[in-house]
């Protein structure tokens, strides 16, 4: 790749570029930066399509058709004849593309025969890696907690039979060894990678044992000008949390810190958590034994019931064991927001101690209730960190500037 890419000059020649996803099972920050990706490259000069499996919402799947070709993305496992066909009629359309962009949400049978067959360029465009391989290593949840996740979505992508008898209490381990296997050999075989922050590229050097040349593209919001420019004139009391219900979340930490607020501030604040997961009736259950009763648990909401949120809340917590960078501290930015959030991840290269927000030990409760009621304590200094937390979003992590440093990324691999 020659030319530089700015977004008022065109290239000379149109560069084509695959983006393969599955979404397995479900549709969040991830899927909504891959089309977004797709989208703005489009308004690069370059030539994007998306190769896509999974939930997509009705005004997504508009936005997404109406600007990109959007095609299905088989999976590589069970064997059949017809798996093998749809296989092979993707991996002959593949190599029409000058890059393949190949998510982290991805089959791993499929990544597998991607860099086995296909001749074409590919780069691992990769957020973390394939959690439900690998969150042991990271968070030291063992895949077995991991199960009531795991297995729904292995059914959804592979079949009821398949998941029953590779994730069976006999074969379980063997299954998550031979993946992970498979996961490595993988890794080692892509032309580049591409990560979305400081911190997954350690964490994939590391885990991978690789020496490839690794590139940060951080991941950016989208501004639409009649969502965030909405002022901050007043704080509403609740504390918002956002994100699935899964162990790697961590809820329970974040209700164990919200029970040690002082009960007059837990009275005047209430506690607003949006998400869903398997995980859902423990969290709540475990709010009912705490006595948590100013508390408000929401799910499947709209974009505009989020930007809702955003605006009318105090701040943020977001209390993951492990996020390779986590979108919500910059979409609640944009609102004027401040955030609480872990010290274990990429989220704490937005997030500055004491400037936009506050890092904590994601295990201590108690710290973290330090700063929920400081924010609370203190209007002014929620406000100041909000303000300059908006600034930093807007200047350096936007959806333009992340495909920027994505197209920039992709000219290395000349």
């Amino acid at each position: 790749m020659q030319a530089s890419v700015t977004s008022n000059r065109r290239r000379e020649y149109t560069i084509r570029i695959a983006i393969l996803h599955h979404a397995l099972g479900r549709f969040g920050g991830a899927e909504k930066t891959a089309i977004l990706h797709g989208i703005y490259m489009k308004k690069l000069g370059f030539d994007a399509e998306l190769f896509y499996d999974g939930p997509l919402p009705p005004d997504w799947k508009k936005r997404a058709r109406s600007n990109m070709i959007i095609n299905t993305l088989p999976f590589g496992f069970p064997p059949s004849f017809k798996g093998f066909r749809d296989i092979e009629k993707l991996l002959l359309r593949l190599k029409y593309f000058d890059v393949v962009l190949v998510h982290h949400h991805i089959c791993p049978f499929l990544a597998y025969y991607l860099t086995l067959f296909l001749k074409t360029k590919l780069v691992w465009y990769s957020g973390e890696p394939l959690r439900a391989l690998w969150e042991n290593q990271l968070t030291g949840i063992s895949s077995k907690e991991l199960s009531s996740t795991i297995k729904p979505t292995s059914k959804e992508c592979y079949g009821k039979s398949s998941t029953s008898i590779l994730l069976s209490n006999i074969l379980y381990d063997f299954s998550i060894n031979f993946l992970r296997a498979i996961d490595k050999k993988t890794a080692k075989r892509y032309a580049h990678i591409i990560v979305n922050s400081n911190y997954t590229r350690n964490v994939i050097k590391t885990l991978y044992n690789l020496k490839h040349q690794i590139t940060v593209a951080y991941p950016g919001i989208e501004i639409v000008q009649q969502n965030w420019n909405c002022g901050n004139d007043s704080l509403n009391n609740y504390i918002l949390a956002i994100g699935a219900m899964i162990p790697m979340k961590n809820y329970v930490n974040l209700l164990k810190a919200y029970h040690q607020l002082p009960q007059k501030y837990r009275s005047a604040v209430k506690l607003v958590i949006i998400g869903d997961g398997p995980l859902k009736e423990k969290i709540q259950s475990l709010a009912h034994e705490l006595g948590l009763s100013n508390l408000i648990f929401q799910s499947h909401i709209d974009e505009d019931e989020l930007v809702s949120h955003y605006r009318n809340c105090r701040f943020i917590v977001h209390l993951a064991l492990h996020e390779p960078f986590g979108l919500v501290p910059i979409e609640a930015a944009l609102f004027g927001k401040p955030s609480i959030v872990s010290n274990q991840g990429g989220t704490k290269e937005f997030i500055r101690h004491g400037e936009n927000g506050f890092l904590v030990n994601p295990q201590d409760p108690k710290e973290v209730a330090k700063y929920m009621k400081c924010l609370i304590e203190d209007e002014e200094l929620t406000a100041e960190m909000g303000s300059i937390a908006k600034e930093r979003a807007l200047k350096e992590f936007t959806i333009e500037k992340s495909t920027e440093q994505l197209m920039e990324a992709l000219k290395q691999l000349n």
